[in-house]
């Protein structure tokens, strides 16, 4: 006992090393318990990710030292109880040169202010852009604060780290703000039992695993490091088709951050001198969880020869049907690989950048991205330097999108709306008017939803070829309202054919079971109208949820609304003139007052219009010029969109 005594002397007071610090491993797991992250030889605090010690005192307080590379806003712990975010007790040590408390709830929302209490000899300095903190924790406190945690005796906790370079700087109050890299340890840990061999040293893969948010996003680009994305209204990695952050580390190194919507097979970031495939050097995250790199040939034939180098700090995961991707790529080598662009200096490429949901190669390589995954930028950018790039539309995918958005707007504001007012409300404005033996309204009818029918189909039909597949479920609010259009799409799809197929089936007129034709007939044609209208609005989108193609002003939302009050108001007058037609029908045929007047009119009524028959062409012809309207605006909006430049 005497020997382990003077041994945690002489260790942990620097007797022997003359170490003042407790932010180096020397004595981790022996004197002090240790929490080191990446890569697990780490020793000290300037050569480990995180890294965090403790050791209690003799006054019941536990004494925490900690870092973190690059944590020049604020590096943090938290003591959980279940391993996740929720219920956490948080400790940071900010760079206004102090320590606050706060909490994360249960919907992972970081509570601030919580009172600092049992925190004492608070010394933070920031050295070469990291936050150096000590501080000591008292184990336990006498009062009811339940969010207080009980370090004492034989309680354990699991540890969470997180910290923030700026990219989200402090609030105005000084509490801390969402964090840019978070890990944890997968085991429970004591943080006042020194005795002989229970003091944790956490470094090896066994003992914790660590999770990195690397939340991508583009907060900071232009101004903590550089950006690449498409559409450039999209503001994070969840909701980009293609999204690339770029920062630059010691070494003369460059982190690179890349994720795109539906890009579960493989998400692939390409360095062009030309601003073409063509001999441009590829980097490929896939969902094998490896890098792959392959170069592009003159023939735009994807080579997997080059050999992978230079790449280091690799980490890869698959959400919601995405591969989220960090890895670190030297900007120069040694060798005479001519293949390897150097990225250092004032050298500057183009970026190119693809995606595939379909599968590798046997060998793990990838193959041919989608028609709708490759993008790239319009300019020469160096890596050295924090710029914004908007990526390039697919010209073919642009031109496919446009298309079916048009098809669908022509379908279902025009001909589906021209066609279902016909059929409800003109079949007695033309009784004696024939075309092909068929009432005029009958004609039109079956005209106009032919139309309608063509154009959904065709429009279903191109939208499959250029994304290849039916879009997933995704949590946020833009991914969910692309797959509810997706799903009311194909439900109006579906609807537009059942019906004609209804129609060729139907009773005669005067059969029993005709009514129910009738009926179906009404309800399908209107329930997929009204579904095609709203699948339109989705697909417009409006504010947070960003339009299905990209660059279309946010007012055509406004527009579809427009046209849909249009709709039921001239709908309503229909209705009352409708109503009115009948109430003076009854009237008249009250009013008859011999069989000769009867006889007469019988004579008269196949020489004489309709009642309120100027009134229905004129109203048909108003709605008509709306809907020809709305219909022409919408598409010449579609058509002519750009994907601006940044």
């Amino acid at each position: 006992m005497l020997i382990w005594v003077l041994l945690k002397l002489f260790l942990v007071e620097g007797i022997l090393t003359g170490a003042t610090s407790q932010l180096t491993s020397t004595g981790c797991g022996i004197t002090k318990g240790c929490f080191r992250i990446s890569p697990t030889t780490c020793s000290s605090g300037t050569d480990c990710e995180y890294f965090v010690s403790w050791l209690s005192d003799d006054d019941g307080g536990i004494v925490f030292s900690m870092t973190g590379s690059d944590a020049s806003t604020y590096i943090a712990i938290g003591f959980s109880k279940s391993g996740v975010m929720r219920d956490s007790d948080v400790y940071a040590c900010t760079s206004n040169s102090d320590v606050v408390r706060s909490r994360n709830s249960v919907g992972n929302t970081n509570v601030p202010n919580q009172p600092l209490k049992g925190v004492t000899n608070v010394t933070v300095s920031i050295i070469d852009g990291r936050i150096e903190c000590t501080f000591t924790r008292q184990a336990s406190i006498n009062d009811n604060d339940v969010t207080y945690y009980d370090l004492s005796g034989n309680n354990k906790y699991f540890i969470i780290m997180a910290k923030s370079s700026g990219t989200f700087p402090l609030r105005q109050d000084g509490s801390i703000n969402q964090h840019d890299d978070r890990v944890y340890n997968t085991q429970l840990s004591s943080f006042e039992d020194f005795s002989e061999g229970n003091i944790p040293d956490l470094t090896t893969p066994t003992a914790v695993t660590t999770t990195h948010d690397n939340k991508i996003a583009s907060t900071g680009c232009g101004i903590t490091k550089g950006c690449f994305r498409q559409p450039e209204d999209c503001s994070s990695g969840s909701e980009c088709d293609f999204f690339l952050s770029w920062t630059s580390t010691k070494g003369g190194s460059t982190r690179f951050s890349m994720t795109g919507l539906n890009s579960a097979t493989y998400i692939a970031l390409g360095f062009s001198k030309s601003g073409k495939m063509s001999d441009s050097d590829v980097y490929a995250c896939t969902s094998n969880k490896n890098i792959v790199r392959s170069r592009n040939t003159v023939a735009n034939v994807n080579d997997p020869t080059p050999v992978l180098k230079g790449v280091s700090e690799s980490t890869i995961r698959i959400m919601n049907g995405r591969i989220e991707c960090h890895f670190t790529r030297a900007g120069s080598l040694n060798d005479d690989d001519a293949n390897y662009f150097n990225l250092t200096g004032n050298n500057t490429y183009y970026i190119i950048m693809a995606k595939s949901r379909g599968s590798l190669k046997e060998d793990g390589n990838i193959n041919q991205h989608a028609v709708d995954g490759r993008t790239q930028g319009r300019e020469l950018i160096s890596f050295q330097t924090f710029v914004e790039v908007v990526g390039e539309e697919d010209q073919l995918a642009l031109i496919l999108q446009k298309s079916h958005g048009s098809l669908m707007v022509a379908a279902w504001i025009l001909f589906a709306s021209l066609g279902i007012t016909l059929a409800r409300f003109y079949k007695n404005i033309w009784p004696n008017q024939h075309i092909c033996g068929k009432p005029v309204w009958f004609v039109m009818h079956v005209l106009f939803m032919t139309l309608t029918l063509m154009c959904t189909v065709t429009a279903f039909v191109i939208i499959f070829i250029q994304k290849r597949r039916f879009l997933e479920f995704s949590e946020d609010l833009s991914g969910l309202l692309r797959f509810l259009h997706a799903v009311l799409g194909t439900v109006v799809t579906c609807l537009v054919i059942l019906n004609p197929i209804m129609a060729v089936f139907r009773p005669h007129p005067g059969e029993p079971r005709r009514f129910i034709f009738n009926w179906a007939h009404w309800g399908v044609g209107t329930t997929a109208q009204l579904i095609g209208l709203v699948t339109i609005c989705l697909g417009v989108g409006y504010r947070s949820a960003r339009p299905l193609i990209a660059g279309l002003p946010e007012y055509l939302f406004w527009v579809v609304i427009v046209f849909l009050a249009y709709h039921f108001a001239i709908w309503l007058l229909f209705q009352v003139q409708s109503c009115m037609e009948l109430r003076q029908d009854i009237t008249e045929d009250m009013s008859q007052e011999s069989t000769s007047q009867m006889e007469t009119e019988q004579v008269e009524e196949h020489s004489r219009k309709p009642l309120g028959y100027s009134t229905m062409v004129g109203l048909l012809i108003i709605y008509f010029i709306g809907a020809l309207i709305s219909t022409g605006f919408l598409i010449f909006a579609i058509v002519t969109v750009r994907v601006s430049s940044s």
